[in-house]
């Protein structure tokens, strides 16, 4: 019941008794007694009881009896509910965790770490505190229908960003105690997303750690790094004599010159996708949308509490709306992006859905109403999205 009333909603229900010899339902002498059994046992699950009516005009046969209540969501109720791991009803609290991949490094050397899913990660040596062998925990979502199971829209302060990935990222030392290791900030870690590198604007963004109760992506804190750093470049003649030799005493001088030589066209290539990390947890590659944004809400489905998201494929982009008095609000999406609005739901075993195309600007929005599916057709219908 829970799951399928809102607070405050009112439920009548009849102890119809059903008549084999007659073929239907009927009140029964005993009607009147399993009215008030009824009413004693919606009592202890939440319920205000209204009343219990008897002797109504009613369309079934015996003295009607009926038993009128109202539902309120009880301080245990919304705890169970609304625990760290999600609401009962959402699809992260359904489907399973994204597995992790595990990688055991010596950081004291420079090493390249590549993801099942492409993600490309290079530790130079030094760029870890510590000089223990070490053991790297890697999750990758790359896939739309990943987001919505992992519960991971693109929203940075309530405004729509696209988004080249996310991953999940750690380290601990490779011993019994499994402290856990740091970045070290003069160096940082080099990660390269398996999308989202044909836009220059992408950048990395990590988790708000002000909202740990709601995903919230930020652009990090700039770091201030001083480093001893030098890289000398040799040209030689074809008898090997040296023609010039030239010292960069920076990194940022040494990329520039990379960028401006047509000989390292391939390193600039490089340069231009690699991207720096000095956080671990939750990283997001991704970049502010140049669109007209609109606030956009829709009504739910008052019938049955549901996860609401809505999905832009073409720029790739996913925002959760947030329930509150029946209205669905997702912030600032695209106005004029064609997005699909999936409304999900598992009330114990039963699977709830709902889809439909929307675009933010036109007036006209859909009614939600959820209907009971098999779970393996709302997951293909999530894993289409990709």
């Amino acid at each position: 019941m829970a799951g399928k009333l809102m607070d405050g909603e009112r439920l009548t229900i009849y102890p119809l008794t059903y008549d084999s010899i007659w073929n239907r339902l009927a009140f029964n002498k005993n009607a009147k007694v399993q009215a008030v059994e009824i009413a004693n046992y919606a009592v202890t699950k939440g319920f205000e009881l209204l009343g219990t009516p008897t002797n109504f005009p009613s369309g079934y046969e015996g003295l009607s009896v009926s038993v009128n209540l109202k539902f309120h969501l009880s301080e245990d109720l919304v705890n169970m509910l609304d625990n760290q791991n999600g609401p009962s009803y959402s699809l992260k609290n359904h489907y399973p965790t994204k597995p992790s991949q595990y990688f055991t490094i010596d950081p004291n050397k420079d090493t390249l770490i590549i993801g099942k899913e492409g993600t490309k990660l290079f530790f130079e040596a030094g760029s870890l505190m510590t000089t223990k062998e070490v053991e790297v925990e890697l999750k990758e979502f790359y896939t739309l229908d990943d987001y919505l199971k992992s519960d991971l829209t693109t929203s940075s302060d309530g405004k729509m960003i696209l988004s080249g990935g996310v991953i999940y990222l750690n380290a601990v030392q490779n011993d019994a105690d499994k402290q856990t290791v740091k970045v070290n900030q003069a160096k940082g870690i080099d990660v390269t997303f398996s999308m989202g590198n044909d836009n220059p604007d992408m950048q990395i963004f990590i988790q708000d750690k002000r909202s740990p109760d709601e995903l919230n992506w930020v652009l990090p804190a700039k770091k201030t790094v001083t480093e001893d750093w030098q890289m000398t470049e040799t040209k030689l003649d074809p008898d090997g004599n040296i023609i010039s030799q030239t010292v960069y005493r920076s990194r940022e001088e040494w990329e520039r010159h990379l960028r401006n030589d047509s000989i390292a066209e391939q390193n600039r290539i490089k340069m231009e996708n690699r991207k720096k990390i000095f956080d671990f947890g939750l990283i997001n590659c991704d970049a502010f949308s140049k669109d007209p944004m609109l606030a956009y809400s829709i009504t739910a489905d008052k019938n049955t509490t549901a996860d609401y998201f809505l999905v832009f494929r073409d720029i790739r982009g996913v925002m959760k709306g947030n329930v509150s008095n029946n209205l669905v609000t997702f912030g600032q999406v695209p106005s004029a992006r064609p997005a699909t609005l999936i409304a999900a739901s598992f009330i114990g075993d039963q699977a709830y859905f709902f889809k439909c195309a929307i675009t933010a600007a036109n007036q006209q929005k859909p009614e939600i109403i959820l209907k009971p599916v098999e779970e393996s057709f709302l997951t293909q219908e999530l894993s289409l999205l990709r």
